[in-house]
């Protein structure tokens, strides 16, 4: 963990941060709280113990390291919300964007633009065909179901660049997602959206575990990126 440094954000930099649930977190968190109350109040809505603690530590997570940009305590963090639920800051420019399964998170910051980040774990599907018509482009569906063969790594890729573009764009799955068509992603990182504001976006593959897929979505340019671990 880089308990004492304060990374420097620079215009069109993104940084992503790597995380592992770690139990200790959990208990500091139980003795030295952080968390607000509405993030208490959302936690105590997980039905298992253990849905819980992941919760509380990536969150506990995710303040640590903002508060580091903000130049304040984590308790200090706060945030404001869009009509779809998407948290941000209100006198800053720094965007920011968190995803997590299992024990792994992730937490994008950037400043310059929309920012969106996701990591799935690429699990067995039991209806792949029904859920693809409701969330992929046909052109998406042609190259999930290529030679009518399923392929589970393009359809998990794909729906991390799905997830992070709806995180940017701060829809979340209210909108039909089906017409976002990423497809041109898999093979060329930048491309201009039309459903993005005419501009052009970033969506590119990211490194993760085995049987995990993690990608981003940036509307704007990024210029450096800088990957840190906070274990």
């Amino acid at each position: 963990m880089l308990t004492n440094c304060t990374p420097t954000l620079y215009k069109n930099e993104l940084h992503v941060w790597r995380y592992s649930v770690r139990h200790e977190d959990y208990l500091t968190e139980l003795h030295a709280p952080v968390l607000s109350e509405e993030e208490r109040v959302r936690c105590s809505e997980f039905l298992y113990d253990p849905d819980k603690r992941k919760y509380i530590c990536n969150h506990v997570f995710r303040r640590s390291v903002l508060a580091r940009y903000l130049g304040i305590p984590p308790v200090h963090v706060q945030y404001s919300y869009t009509n779809f639920g998407k948290p941000f800051f209100n006198k800053s420019e720094i965007q920011f964007s968190h995803s997590y399964r299992n024990d792994i998170g992730l937490l994008a910051v950037y400043k310059g633009g929309e920012v969106g980040i996701d990591i799935e774990r690429d699990k067995e599907m039991d209806d792949v065909v029904t859920f693809s018509n409701f969330s992929f482009s046909e052109a998406e569906k042609a190259m999930i179901f290529a030679n009518g063969k399923f392929d589970k790594s393009t359809f998990f890729t794909f729906w991390t660049f799905k997830e992070s573009f709806i995180k940017a764009i701060g829809t979340g799955l209210n909108a039909d997602i089906r017409k976002f068509d990423l497809a041109d992603f898999m093979h060329q990182e930048i491309k201009e959206l039309p459903f993005g504001g005419n501009t052009n976006w970033i969506i590119k593959k990211l490194s993760a575990p085995e049987g995990y897929k993690a990608a981003y979505a940036v509307k704007g340019i990024v210029e450096r990126l800088i990957e840190f671990n906070y274990n």
